[in-house]
């Protein structure tokens, strides 16, 4: 069973602690953080994205083209610690603290609807770009939370959020800040 930290609207921990079905059902605000791998930064500014396509049995957006790797803070943990933790368990990438660039936070919240059940996501996650250091040749994915990985381009990503394609369960804000990072500093700040 899962446990998360209630935070507040800055992010800090409140003290309260709760099982994610509980979060979830409560809609209390908890945190995540979202890993994106990225690579082939080409000169018009566009470069390939990891995505998983999420297993159909996830409690939330099945089957949905996803970021690279995301996942809750569990209780006690940090946004960087569950980073780490989730690349490891997601992808079977092992990554320091120093291979995950923090790019910015981001706050989402919504309800939706997933087998039959109301599911209420009020999250705060930090949003890191994954070294390019980091080596990609023995990734593996957990079959059990993801179907598939797939590179696509930016731009086809970004085509498909500004579209609201029903296949991408990718916030566009988000997708829109960290393409703009890549551009602007991918080459030269993280050797893309």
């Amino acid at each position: 069973m899962e446990y998360f930290d209630i935070l507040d609207e800055n992010g800090n921990k409140t003290g309260r602690v709760k099982e994610r079905d509980a979060v979830h059902r409560d809609g209390d605000l908890h945190g995540g953080a979202h890993m994106w791998i990225a690579r082939d930064l080409m000169p018009d500014g566009d470069f390939m994205v990891l995505l998983q396509r999420r297993s159909r049995d996830k409690d939330s957006f099945p089957g949905c083209l996803d970021i690279s790797s995301a996942g809750h803070v569990d209780a006690g943990e940090t946004f960087l610690s569950a980073a780490v933790r989730e690349l490891k368990e997601e992808l079977g990438l092992s990554a320091t603290d120093g291979q995950l660039h923090f790019l910015f936070r981001n706050r989402t919240k919504g309800t939706y609807q997933f087998h039959g059940k109301i599911f209420r996501n009020e999250e705060i996650h930090h949003v890191y770009l994954v070294d390019p250091t980091v080596s990609l040749k023995d990734l593996r994915f957990q079959k059990d939370e993801i179907e598939e990985l797939v590179w696509q381009k930016a731009s086809r990503v970004m085509a498909a959020l500004k579209a609201k394609d029903p296949a991408y369960c990718i916030e566009r804000e988000e997708f829109e800040r960290l393409a703009a990072y890549i551009t602007e500093y991918g080459r030269d700040k993280y050797g893309l």
